[in-house]
């Protein structure tokens, strides 16, 4: 499958275990993998430079501030937000490059998350589908400058 247009922008600290997975998800597929690394102390740096993986560091304080920072270091104006514990599917993969190959409608997407305890998958209690925006016009938003879970918030860019 050809690069998409699309960049992929992962929050990380301490995350060496989970890391090269997590990038080898969209390895070979997004146009540019961006790694926003929160001072981490153990190899993530390491292991997301071998990968190819453009790695900025910067300590978080802010969540909602270290998400508006890490999306503004994408060149491209779609992006995918991932944290390092997520993958990519070739399901979600396929998707996401139909729909941004379709001239996409809409300037933000929503990607059902599975959640886990370890190995156990939770599908009840709501927490599956647990649909979050994942993939968005980085243009068109901001994301709300608190400490945590900060909500999305819709910015008016003209002629888009």
């Amino acid at each position: 499958m050809a690069n998409c247009l699309l960049s992929i922008v992962i929050l990380a600290k301490n995350e060496e275990s989970r890391i090269e997975e997590c990038i080898r998800s969209v390895l070979g597929w997004a146009d540019e993998i961006i790694v926003a690394d929160d001072e981490s102390t153990d190899r993530t740096k390491e292991i997301a430079e071998s990968l190819g993986a453009k790695v900025f560091v910067k300590k978080m304080d802010i969540e909602g501030k270290h998400r508006n920072w890490a999306y503004s270091l994408a060149k491209n104006e779609w992006v995918f937000s991932l944290d390092a514990d997520e993958r990519f599917t070739p399901e979600l993969r396929n998707e996401v490059a139909e729909t941004l190959k379709n001239n996409p409608g809409h300037s933000a997407y929503t990607a059902p998350r599975r959640n886990f305890i370890g190995d156990y998958w939770i599908k009840w209690g709501g927490l599956y589908p647990s649909a979050q925006i994942k993939l968005f016009r980085k243009s068109r938003f901001k994301w709300e400058e608190v400490e945590v879970h900060p909500g999305l918030f819709w910015t008016e860019v003209a002629g888009i």
